[in-house]
């Protein structure tokens, strides 16, 4: 890009560094792009007057690189204002300077005379020179290195800030110039890293519009955050090589594996392999354990979507010799997959319940105990929690009782994603019924927000049990998420608790049987909380933990329901409720959305927002509520809303114990006319005490209907 008039020119850089963990790579490279791109507007360095700068991330396992546009390289001189204290807080009555103006004085680095007044503070003008964009920039690609957020760092040499692994160049380029200095003690220029074998010089970029060229004539794939091209590019690969290996076979996709291996590459190419089909023995979980999760290559499958004995692999070169390749993949899969069978085998011969008892050697956490103890909690659980549902008792105390077992097994030891689905192999060998075979199976979905729901009832409420149980332990002992640390994955927990129990994403799940109690969510984790012994600490009772655990699940249903595009209005509306169940809570959503359109509901809201007002303006005046009718002669508008009102609360208090939340509401609608009448003919707070009383107690009963179903005065109306 060429430089405009206004001077800017686009910035390129780079960070070259030794291999970043794959499955850190796109969340570095958006938060370097981002805090990069806010300390540069910060610093005044990005000209906005023609429209936001645009800045692309890039990415691969060995950079982190952002291209900014329109990046001025003299920043013109400015006046910086410093504000300090009042004048009331620098000196006395007698003008003497207190130490808050001398202490500012001493900040800035001048004397009290050279400071200013304005508007009542002490000011100090600072003029400050044209700078330019070297003088500068080093530190601000250093400053934002500092600030990216990482799990662990690392230092390389003495005096070094530490960071995810060592850096090994500096790329700053603005325009077709080199911007000089240092950062993290490496000095920057022009140059890129290119592909280690096939190009292993330092490759010169010319101009920032020409990085993505440049690195792919030196064999480098730049990849970016939230982009699916170097992925589908990889998978068309995937496609080409099983083709050519065998036209009879397709590749198996493995969204998770697809995705770290596009982290892992820089010059992707396709290899097919093989493995001997007596391997096909063992269950299908336990070969894409291997193949997908250890050795990171993607299963051959028939037509009939059957396992083949074959594989894909992504390698980062193009090697003039792919058979020796290949025999390097096959020679490491083959031991893995012999292990894997290995384990399955021995593990299959000793029955899951006779494991429990190993159960109480294995720490769930320190203050909890051990699982032995939460495998004791999970069957009491699933016993009083089926009889609520109508599930089979003696089959819920099984699927709990087995559910944790396979933990103590080898195969989960060495893969420790196939629990559950190990149980559910062990279990069904072992002759378990097929209803516990497919809850082990269901247990632990869903591992992710967008993963399959368990199909089962059973298997649902084993879900449930695991994670109220988890949540309630972890609250308990105060390991709760904060920002973004969550290192027990107590959000993804509650995210399952909502996918299982909200009725629109699982309508499958049952509902109470007639005459049990009803799975409300508050009393679900309140059971769950007085399982546990009495924790080391009490900094919170039972019901308030509780309450918060409503309260952090509900945080899950509100993201989830903004999602689908529903209004945070009308969510706050219904949460005021605290509905016990989310059915309960999706129903008067529905209700809330059908009627949305109504321009009597808009009305209604407006004067359920007057009816409250009037209400807490005058508490000494809201009469208890079993009061008796008064003697005072209504208004006729006062008791043709008042007939009205009597005539709707049978009915809408019936429709509201039924669930039946938009009948309900449809009917609270034929309140807007009369009480609009009433508002305009009738004075509320009259002088008169008793007519007050009795007209307040009407509206406190219209409160009382209006608010059986949401806070109406939450909603922002049509």
């Amino acid at each position: 890009m060429s430089t405009d008039a206004r001077g800017t020119e686009a910035l390129l850089v780079e960070i070259g560094t030794l291999e970043l963990p794959a499955r850190l790579l796109p969340g570095l490279s958006q938060s370097f792009a981002d805090r990069l791109s806010a300390w540069l507007g910060q610093d005044g360095w990005i000209d906005e007057s023609h429209g936001a700068a645009t800045k692309t991330a890039f990415y691969t396992p060995r950079r982190l690189a952002v291209r900014i546009s329109d990046i001025a390289d003299l920043r013109p001189g400015q006046i910086r204002i410093q504000r300090g204290p009042t004048l009331a807080q620098a000196f006395d009555a007698q003008g003497q300077p207190q130490p808050a103006a001398l202490g500012f004085a001493k900040s800035q680095g001048v004397s009290l005379e050279a400071l200013t007044i304005e508007s009542g503070r002490l000011i100090h003008r600072v003029s400050e020179p044209p700078v330019r964009l070297a003088e500068r920039l080093p530190h601000l690609v250093e400053e934002t290195l500092r600030e990216i957020p990482a799990d662990r760092e690392m230092r390389w040499a003495t005096g070094t800030p530490p960071f995810v692994r060592p850096i090994r160049s500096v790329l700053l380029l603005h325009g077709r110039t080199p911007v000089p200095g240092r950062v993290y003690g490496l000095p920057t220029g022009r140059f890129a890293q290119g592909h280690p074998i096939h190009h292993p010089d330092p490759v010169p970029i010319n101009h920032p519009d020409e990085y993505e060229s440049t690195l792919q004539a030196a064999c480098v794939l730049l990849n970016r955050p939230g982009s699916g091209m170097l992925r589908e590019h990889i998978w068309a690969l995937i496609e080409r090589s099983a083709q050519n290996w065998n036209p009879d076979w397709h590749p198996s996709r493995s969204a998770e594996t697809l995705d770290e291996v596009s982290n892992l590459v820089e010059w992707p190419q396709a290899i097919a392999g093989s493995f001997p089909a007596s391997f096909l023995d063992l269950p299908e979980p336990v070969i894409r354990a291997v193949l997908c999760g250890q050795q990171r290559v993607f299963p051959l499958a028939d037509a009939a979507e059957h396992l083949a004995p074959g594989f894909v692999a992504i390698v980062n070169l193009e090697s003039t010799d792919v058979d020796r390749v290949r025999a390097g993949e096959e020679r490491v899969i083959l031991p893995r997959l012999a292990d894997a069978l290995f384990f399955f085998e021995e593990d299959r011969h000793r029955p899951l319940a006779e494991r429990a008892g190993e159960l109480d050697g294995i720490i769930f956490e320190k203050r909890l105990g051990h699982l032995g103890l939460r495998r004791e909690r999970l069957i009491r659980w699933m016993t009083l929690w089926s009889a609520s549902l109508g599930l089979d008792p003696v089959l819920s105390r099984e699927a709990a009782a087995l559910v944790l077992c396979d933990l103590t097994t080898t195969l989960v030891r060495e893969f420790p994603e196939l629990a559950g689905e190990a149980g559910a192999h062990y279990a069904r060998i072992q002759g378990s019924p097929d209803f516990v075979v497919q809850a082990l199976r269901e247990a632990y979905l869903p591992k992710t927000a967008e993963d399959l729901l368990p199909e089962s009832a059973l298997g649902g409420l084993l879900s449930l049990a695991l994670r109220v149980d988890l949540l309630a332990g972890y609250f308990l002992v105060g390991e709760k998420p904060s920002g973004q640390r969550d290192p027990f994955a107590l959000r993804r927990a509650a995210q399952g608790i909502v996918g299982i129990l909200d009725p629109k994403t699982h309508p499958a799940f049952p509902h109470p049987t007639a005459g049990a109690p009803p799975l409300a969510l508050e009393t679900l984790f309140e059971t769950a909380l007085t399982g546990y012994l009495p924790p080391t600490h009490a900094h919170a009772t039972i019901p308030a933990l509780a309450s918060e655990l409503y309260d952090f699940t509900l945080d899950r249903l509100r993201a989830r329901y903004l999602d689908e595009g529903g209004r945070i209005d009308a969510f706050e509306a219904v949460a005021a409720l605290r509905p016990g169940t989310l059915a309960d809570f999706r129903s008067r959503l529905d209700a809330l959305e059908a009627l949305a359109a109504r321009p009597e509901l808009a009305t209604l809201i407006q004067m359920m927002k007057r009816v409250g007002h009037l209400l807490k303006k005058n508490p000494q005046d809201a009469p208890p509520a079993n009061a008796p009718d008064t003697l005072s002669v209504p208004e006729p508008a006062e008791a043709e809303l008042a007939l009205r009102v009597a005539d709707l609360e049978s009915r809408v208090c019936a429709d509201v114990a039924k669930g039946r939340y938009r009948p309900a509401l449809e009917s609270l609608l034929a309140l807007e006319a009369p009480l609009a009448t009433f508002f305009e003919s009738v004075l509320v707070l009259t002088e008169d005490p008793s007519l007050r009383k009795q007209r307040l107690a009407l509206l406190e009963r219209i409160d009382g209907l209006l608010r059986s179903i949401a806070d109406l005065e939450r909603l922002q109306g049509a």
